[in-house]
């Protein structure tokens, strides 16, 4: 199938608008990473920018566009552009679509060395957080808890901002999950509006404000998570909050075979597993280091990769409670979901329904923090 054409439209080239001082950050988010084509279906219509030349083409509406990386530049229709390009909203239109998602901030599209193409959104910092609140957190919740998560989800976006690399967060869950404009509506609007550029200090600086589905019980340290220094808002505290929790307690079956394979992936030559159980634990109660007892001896996991390994969604945290042996397996039983630093959402939301202010929580869950506007 023959593509459509680009048509050149010959347009004055103005320079881009700079923020001014009181304006929010810009952050880029990386929406697409390392794909070696894009399509693109237009419904309305869309225009490309070659940020180089400033030169503007347009695509046709109701048409398919495959872009793709050639030669250090970006091919669209057949035409090759010098990287990066713009993707422009039509007359009338505020926002571009791909795919499910609609942005409303500008969307450049990156030719990588290795030949791949890197998708990245650059918006301002308020409006990434009304995209960031529903994904994290049900727009249902108390808007005391969505209050919390709009605080630190700002700390942690500019806590990340680097002018070095070529974004500042992804869109996925090993940042914060951003939908674009998905999901807002007037009380995510509100959460976001309400504490607009309130951020987490601690001594002066910002936090990492780390947050998570459910601690279970107990928040955990930085430190025993990652081995990263730890400053005291995220050392961890005592949660009777989130106990009545969907995601409190779990379990999960872990069969030999699956469990031998791990074990042969770190280099044993074992053919059985005889026994599992948690050797090292944290202060929260979480483990640290698996011990496995095979038939050529035994081997220490970390906790974090054996979570990996089966599945972050099914094997929920590394709160384990309970390791029993049945058949076929292993049962593990633990509690909470996600790694357990920072603020738990669960627990969050617990608080303002019994009436806490999103400080109290945010003081709370990051223990000698400040709430501060960023400057």
């Amino acid at each position: 199938m023959r593509l459509p054409a680009l048509l050149l439209l010959l347009l004055p080239v103005w320079p881009l608008r700079v923020p001014a001082a009181e304006e929010a950050p810009v952050i880029r988010v990386a929406i697409s990473r390392g794909s070696p084509s894009l399509n693109i279906k237009t419904s309305p219509r869309l225009y490309v920018r070659e940020v180089s030349t400033g030169q503007k083409y347009m695509l046709l509406e109701n048409s398919a566009y495959e872009l793709r990386p050639a030669n250090g530049g970006i091919s669209v229709a057949g035409q090759q552009l010098s990287s990066p390009i713009e993707l422009l909203p039509g007359e009338g239109e505020r926002y571009v679509r791909l795919g499910k998602h609609v942005y409303k901030g500008s969307i450049f599209i990156l030719a990588m060395k290795d030949r791949t193409l890197d998708v990245i959104e650059r918006l301002s910092l308020e409006d990434y957080l009304y995209g960031v609140l529903p994904a994290e957190m049900s727009p249902d919740w108390p808007l005391e808890a969505l209050r919390a998560q709009a605080v630190a989800s700002r700390t942690y976006a500019l806590k990340q901002m680097n002018p070095q690399q070529d974004y500042d967060v992804t869109d996925g869950v090993e940042a914060q999950v951003y939908g674009g404009i998905n999901g807002i509506n007037p009380k995510i609007k509100e959460a976001v509006d309400s504490t607009r550029g309130e951020v987490l200090t601690y001594r002066g600086k910002l936090i990492t404000a780390f947050f998570h589905s459910c601690c279970g019980g107990h928040t955990a340290s930085a430190s025993s998570a990652w081995g990263e220094p730890v400053v005291r808002p995220l050392k961890g505290v005592r949660d009777p909050y989130c106990r009545h929790s969907s995601h409190y307690s779990w379990e999960y079956f872990v069969a030999d075979q699956d469990l031998l394979r791990l074990v042969q992936s770190t280099g044993s030559t074992a053919l059985k597993v005889r026994d599992i159980r948690s050797y090292r634990k944290d202060g929260s109660g979480r483990t640290v280091t698996f011990k496995v007892r095979t038939d050529k001896g035994s081997f220490l996991l970390k906790a974090a990769d054996v979570r990996r390994r089966f599945g972050t969604f099914d094997f929920k945290s590394t709160l384990i409670t309970r390791i029993r042996k049945v058949r076929g397996g292993y049962e593990f039983y633990g509690r909470g979901w996600g790694h357990g630093v920072g603020m738990c959402q669960d627990g969050a939301k617990v608080m303002a329904q019994r009436g806490k202010n999103y400080k109290r929580i945010l003081h709370f869950y990051y223990p000698g923090a400040d709430i501060k506007d960023y400057e």
